[in-house]
């Protein structure tokens, strides 16, 4: 099964200006990660081969893209799109979590120097 998804990570208050290429990179690390954990809890050994393909960018909001391939022997009470399609929400989620951390430290960073000198 093949799967591909563009999804614009919510906006909360992020300057996309100041994304660094590592900011970008760890976004996509975190959503790749959390992907792969939830197609292994849920298809472990059952899984032949997966390929998964994670890019984040920027053009007038953040963006990530998932390029997934899946191959499982399965039984055929489970739906393969659903997990899936679960393992895709769980990887957003963590992604759009750490995106509101790095804000939250970006306005406070930025706070702290305006009161500063």
């Amino acid at each position: 099964m093949k799967v591909r998804r563009r999804i614009e990570i919510e906006d909360v208050g992020l300057d996309l200006s100041k994304l660094r290429i590592d900011d970008l990179l760890k976004i996509a690390e975190v959503a790749e990660s959390e992907i792969r954990r939830a197609l292994d809890e849920v298809l472990g050994p059952r899984m032949i081969k997966y390929l998964l393909t994670v890019d984040v960018y920027i053009d007038d909001k953040l963006n990530l893209f998932v390029d997934l391939i899946v191959d499982s022997l399965i039984p055929p009470y489970i739906s393969l799109e659903s997990v899936i399609e679960r393992a895709l929400k769980r990887g957003v989620d963590k992604a759009a979590a750490f995106v509101r951390e790095l804000a939250r430290k970006m306005r406070e960073t930025t706070s702290g120097t305006e009161g500063g000198a």
